[in-house]
C-alpha cells in the first residue's frame, strides 16, 4: 500500500511544480532537495538502525514523511506552495529516507534464513513492481480528479498503513558481538573498512554513483521535458514508468529462480538500460517503442536489484549490514542531486536532444567499465538453497 503512494509521487510532484513554473531546471531544483539527505545523513541513519531496532526506525520515518506530505500537499491545495518551501520540505521527507532505507535492507537480512536471501528481495522486488505499477498508473486519474495536491495526500496517507504493518511485525532481538564499541564514530568507521576490504563492493558501488549521475537522475528531468515538449500527453509518463514498474515485477519472478554464476556481471549488464532508455528518447522513437524500452528495463532493473541486495545480505556480517547499507545508499545517491540539478540547465544550453545523446552514451561507459575488474568477475553467487528451509540465517 505504501508503494503504491510512492509510485504516485514523483509524476505528481514533478507536473505540479511544472504547473507552478514552467520550469525543467525548477523541477530538478525540487527532486534535487528531495534526494540531498540521502547523501548528508544517510550513514546516520545506517549507525542508528545497527543500534536500534531497525522495525523502530522504520515506523519514526514512515510518520516523520507522513507529516511533511501532508504539510506539501495543504500547500499545494492552498495555492501557498513555492519551489522554495517545497525544497525545503522536500529536504525534511527525504531525511525521513535517509534513515528508513538502511534499516529496510538490513531488516530482511536479520529475519531471513541465508539461503532464501535471493527469493526473499526477489519478492520484495515483485511487491515494489506492483505498488510502483499501480501508483503511476493511476496517478494521471487521480491528478485529473482530485489535483497534484489530493494525489499527494493519498501518497502520505499509505505511510500510516506502512507504519500499522511494522508496529504489527515481531522481529527477534539482533545478536551483537561481545565487545563491541558505542562510539558513534568508531562504529561509522567500523562500516566503512566492512566496505573497503571488499574490492567489488566499493568498485559497484562506485559504478551505482556514476550510473546514476550521468543517467537516471537527468532521466527524471529530461524525460518528462521530452514528453512535454514533443507536445505528448503527460499520462504517457506516468504509462511508461507504470509499466518500467511492471517490468520490475516481471523482473523479480525472474529473480526467484535464476541465480547467476557472476552475479556482479549480470548487474552490470542489467545497469546498461538506463542507458538505452535515454538513446531511445534521443532516437524520438513512437509511444508504443518508448513503453516496450522501459518495460525491458524494468525487468532488467528487477533482476538487478534482487541479485545485489541478496549478495551484499550474504556477505556482510549481521551487526554490520545496516551501515554497509547506508554506504551503498550513500555512494549510489552521492551525485543524484547533482545530475538532477544540472539537467535542465544542460538541456538549455545544448539543446534536448543533444543533452538526451550525451546522457545516454556516457551511460553505457559508465555502466561497462566495472567489467575490466577482476574481483567483479571473480565474486561468485550464493548456492541453491537447501531443500529445508534454515530455522535462522547464519
Amino acid at each position: 500500500m505504501s508503494l503504491i503512494g510512492d509510485g504516485l509521487f514523483p509524476v505528481a510532484l514533478t507536473f505540479g511544480v511544472l504547473d507552478l513554473t514552467h520550469s525543467g531546471t525548477d523541477v530538478g531544483l525540487v527532486l534535487a532537495a528531495f534526494a540531498v539527505p540521502m547523501v548528508l545523513f544517510t550513514l546516520v541513519g545506517g549507525v542508528w538502525a545497527d543500534r536500534l531496532r531497525r522495525e523502530w526506525v522504520m515506523i519514526a520515518s514512515d510518520l516523520f514523511r507522513f507529516l511533511t506530505l501532508a504539510v506539501i500537499a495543504g500547500l499545494l491545495f492552498t495555492h501557498h506552495a513555492r519551489v522554495w518551501n517545497l525544497a525545503l520540505l522536500g529536504f525534511a521527507y527525504g531525511c525521513g529516507d535517509a534513515f528508513f532505507y538502511p534499516a529496510y535492507t538490513a531488516l530482511i537480512q536479520q529475519i531471513v534464513p541465508r539461503d532464501r536471501l535471493q527469493e526473499a528481495n526477489a519478492l520484495r522486488g515483485v511487491s515494489e513492481g506492483f505498488g510502483w505499477f499501480v501508483g503511476p498508473s493511476i496517478s494521471g486519474i487521480l491528478i485529473a480528479f482530485i489535483g497534484t495536491s489530493g494525489t499527494l495526500a493519498v501518497d502520505a496517507a499509505t505511510f500510516l498503513v506502512s507504519a500499522a504493518f511494522l508496529l504489527a511485525l515481531r522481529v527477534p532481538a539482533l545478536v551483537r558481538s561481545q565487545g563491541r564499541t558505542t562510539t558513534f564514530l568508531t562504529e561509522l568507521r567500523d562500516g566503512w573498512r566492512e566496505v573497503c576490504s571488499r574490492t567489488w563492493l566499493w568498485v559497484m558501488m562506485l559504478h551505482a554513483m556514476l550510473v546514476l549521475f550521468v543517467t537516471i537522475a537527468p532521466l527524471q528531468v529530461l524525460g518528462p521535458l521530452a514528453i512535454t515538449t514533443r507536445h505528448q500527453s503527460p499520462a504517457l509518463w506516468g504509462f511508461m514508468v507504470g509499466l518500467f514498474s511492471l517490468g520490475m515485477l516481471v523482473g523479480g519472478l525472474v529473480a526467484l529462480y535464476y541465480r547467476p554464476l557472476r552475479p556482479m556481471v549480470t548487474v552490470t549488464l542489467c545497469s546498461t538500460t538506463a542507458a538505452m532508455a535515454m538513446l531511445a528518447l534521443a532516437l524520438r522513437l513512437s509511444p508504443g517503442a518508448l513503453v516496450t524500452v522501459w518495460f525491458l528495463r524494468g525487468i532488467a532493473i528487477g533482476v538487478l536489484t534482487a541479485i545485489w541486495e541478496a549478495s551484499l545480505q550474504h556477505h556482510i556480517p549481521h551487526e554490520s549490514m545496516a551501515r554497509v547499507s547506508s554506504w551503498d545508499w550513500m555512494t549510489g545517491g552521492g551525485l543524484w542531486p547533482v545530475g538532477l540539478v544540472i539537467a535542465g540547465p544542460i538541456a538549455q544550453t545544448i539543446g534536448l536532444t543533444n543533452a538526451l545523446w550525451l546522457s545516454g552514451g556516457c551511460g553505457v561507459a559508465c555502466s561497462l567499465w566495472v567489467l575490466f575488474v577482476k574481483d567483479v568477475w571473480r565474486l561468485r553467487g550464493p548456492a541453491a538453497p537447501a531443500t529445508a528451509t534454515d530455522s535462522s540465517p547464519t
